[in-house]
């Protein structure tokens, strides 16, 4: 893994001139691409996504979305199953491999739809641990899923999309912790 610096000289207090020279040096990952994309902005902005009312706030708001596609009372993709089938089947009379098809598809949209779930988990819980913020991801799937197994007789539920959603908290919740991943390290000082 590279790493690099920068290095940022402190302004000398007049009565310190000549005697102490104080520099600051910011180390960051360089698969840490929040801090080299925005340059000097990187911590102004870690400090605003640090701010957890909003992202609790948006949290809250995917929640009730999800929940929305969750307890719908016939299965959301019901209107588009018949042009999935055929775009599939096009698919893989064209050479496409045959593992591609409508089950890797829902598995892959489960995934998908929950990676804003981890992100904003991870954002609005920044004090919680990974492991912390993924569990509220499971827990809202595992809900998810008995409420249509046991209210919604039209929905299936699955084991399967329990584990497809947490994956995709898992990735929504690493994407945050990379992107803020970045150490400081403390001023030196230097005599000259």
């Amino acid at each position: 893994m590279a790493v690099f610096a920068e290095a940022a000289e402190v302004p000398k207090a007049p009565h310190t001139a000549g005697v102490f020279s104080a520099r600051t040096t910011r180390v960051t990952c360089c698969s840490s691409a929040l801090p080299r994309f925005l340059g000097s902005h990187a911590n102004s902005l870690k400090a605003r996504l640090k701010k957890p009312l909003i992202w609790r706030i948006a949290l809250t708001a995917y929640l009730l979305g999800l929940a929305t596609v969750g307890f719908w009372p016939s299965p959301v993709d019901r209107p588009v199953q018949g042009m999935l089938a055929r775009v599939i089947r096009y698919l893989h009379v064209n050479g496409w491999p045959s593992w591609f098809d409508y089950h890797f598809i829902e598995a892959s949209a489960n995934v998908v739809l929950f990676i804003p779930f981890g992100i904003l988990a991870a954002l609005a819980l920044p004090r919680r641990a990974s492991w912390q913020q993924t569990a509220i991801g499971f827990t809202t799937s595992m809900c998810m899923e008995i409420g249509q197994m046991l209210f919604i007789p039209a929905r299936f539920s699955s084991l399967l999309d329990v584990v497809t959603n947490t994956v995709g908290t898992v990735i929504g919740v690493g994407l945050v912790r990379l992107l803020l991943r970045g150490k400081t390290v403390k001023p030196t000082e230097e005599r000259h």
